[in-house]
């Protein structure tokens, strides 16, 4: 296993089977992205799912509305989204401001068109290891760990975070009865006692919290896999951003037995993941549908 858990290698085996897709079935996928104020690693990130776009022949249709805007100017949006022919996925970027309630603009999305998994519905067959979309981030961590040889079964894996998009589902799939899962999970967030005590046990520990730098060497175990999901702005030396994971990288680099780095590791693999469930969406629009361990094969067939 290597030492540091590139996302390169595993986004281009997952775009590689997104072109193929695109190739076999003769697709000409449309994507809509909505934006809702300016947060930094929110911007961050739709800048590479733009890029990405363009590298796979996908088209991405930006919407970006201001902070101020209202529910209902918003619901009418996705309306127009869900019922435009045109539109074969919705991808809506989080956090959202304060006053736009996140179950309700949710519950909004076409379930065929929820692209990060945001639907109940489409929840709940994560919940019932249904066939469904993948929501971005969580199956990123584990087409990490499937490409490096990582495996969570029988493992203590250790979430830090419990956020709807993040910790929440990757919970439940590292719980999935499927080889890439099985895991033991414990699940930290902001009112956990003694976070540190149950880090510490962690084989493999995931950190989802939105804090810079939060984990520290004394709060891992020694050879313990890292998965850093964090996307930070902070202000370098110079003045200029940089961004940096939830996990202070260069303190726990020797203490690890493998570790994410940021950027460049599970962000790099979660737009890839996107790109890839617009596929998913243009092929059951068809009526094409296929199983989440056929997706897998295509992706992975091969590699170890």
């Amino acid at each position: 296993m290597e030492k540091i858990l590139s996302g390169k290698p595993v986004a281009q085996l997952v775009n590689k089977a997104t072109k193929t897709l695109i190739t076999q079935y003769e697709l000409k996928p449309t994507m809509l992205l909505i934006q809702v104020g300016s947060d930094p690693a929110s911007n961050y990130y739709v800048q590479n799912i733009i890029n990405s776009g363009k590298k796979l022949q996908c088209n991405c249709e930006v919407i970006d509305l201001p902070e101020q805007i209202t529910e209902q100017e918003l619901l009418a949006i996705m309306e127009g989204a869900n019922q435009n022919p045109d539109i074969n996925g919705i991808m809506l970027q989080k956090p959202l401001p304060s006053h736009i309630k996140d179950n309700i603009i949710n519950m909004a999305i076409d379930p065929g068109k929820d692209l990060d998994c945001l639907h109940p519905l489409n929840l709940g067959k994560i919940l019932s290891e249904e066939n469904g979309f993948l929501p971005c981030t969580p199956a990123a961590v584990l087409f990490c760990m499937q490409y490096y040889g990582i495996n969570p079964q029988g493992k203590n894996a250790v979430i830090l975070g419990r956020s709807n998009v993040v910790g929440k589902p990757l919970a439940n799939m590292l719980l999935w009865k499927k080889s890439f899962a099985n895991a033991t999970v414990i699940v930290c967030h902001s009112k956990t006692n003694n976070i540190a005590e149950i880090t510490q046990k962690a084989d493999i520990l995931i950190a989802a919290i939105g804090k810079a730098n939060f984990v520290t060497p004394e709060m891992i175990k020694e050879n313990a896999v890292i998965l850093d999901v964090g996307i930070n702005e902070e202000k370098g030396n110079d003045g200029q951003s940089i961004y940096v994971g939830d996990v202070n990288y260069n303190l726990c680099f020797d203490k690890a037995s493998a570790i994410t780095p940021v950027p460049g590791g599970i962000g790099r693999i979660t737009t890839s993941i996107l790109y890839f469930n617009l596929i998913k969406a243009c092929l059951e629009q068809k009526n094409i549908n296929k199983s989440i361990d056929e997706y897998l094969d295509l992706i992975f067939k091969g590699i170890h």
